[in-house]
Order: structure tokens, then sequence, then C-alpha cells
């Protein structure tokens, strides 16, 4: 009845990790985090520098970097550790929840949670390489 289940179990057992096509995690998440932190330091770089709470357009870049981007940040670290622990690559552990939450008010931790993914990075690196 389930060919689904059935399908991924016997995958499972084979060994065969390269198609699994039901991933919930799967996605372009390391170019959608690099998008969002350089997207927030440019927003918090011209907010701390240019612009005053006060007026609308401060408030409005206040609101962007603060509200919109910094949670994309932090979702973004999550989604892209599940889908490596989902793939069976690498598991971070404890230490993705530590990233997302220093990401909260600061999202160039990314660099940081990068850096760790690559070091336990395991010797096969085509693993990495993309959905």
């Amino acid at each position: 009845m389930n060919t689904r289940a059935e399908s991924a179990a016997s995958e499972e057992e084979s060994g065969d990790r390269s198609g699994a096509p039901d991933r919930r995690f799967d996605g372009p998440w390391l170019a959608a985090l690099a998008a969002t932190v350089a997207a927030w330091t440019l927003l918090y770089a011209l907010d701390w520098a240019f612009l005053t709470p006060e007026t609308p357009l401060g408030a409005a870049v206040s609101f962007a970097h603060g509200y919109l981007l910094a949670p994309l940040a932090t979702a973004t670290i999550l989604l892209d550790a599940l889908s490596l622990a989902e793939r069976r690559v690498v598991d971070l552990g404890v230490f993705k929840w530590i990233y997302a939450l220093v990401a909260l008010p600061a999202p160039p931790v990314a660099v940081l949670y990068y850096a760790h993914r690559e070091w336990l990075k395991p010797d096969e690196s085509n693993l990495l390489g993309g959905p």
C-alpha cells in the first residue's frame, strides 16, 4: 500500500542515497544564507552609519534587518543543518541551535557556522555538492 515508504526503505537498505526525492529539507540553503547575511550586513551598516530611528526610512531599514532578515538567517541555518542531517552527511547536534540563537541578534555568525560545517565535512566531498 505505501509504496513510497517501501521504496525509501529499500533504498536505505541498499545504501543508495542519490535517489531520495522526498527529502523535506533540500534547498539552496547556503546561497540563501549568504544572500541574507550580505543584505543584513549592508542594511545594518547603512542604519548604523547614516540613518536615525526617528525617520521613516530609518525605521523601515531597522525593521528590515532586525525583524525580517535576522530571523530569515536563523531559519536558513537550521534548514541547512537539518538538510545535512537528513542526507546523513553530518549532524551538528546542539551546535545548530546555538548558531541559530546567536544568529537572531547577529546573523554574521553564519560565517562560523559555515566554517564548522566544512570542518566536520567527511572525506567524500561530493556529498555536500547539492541536493
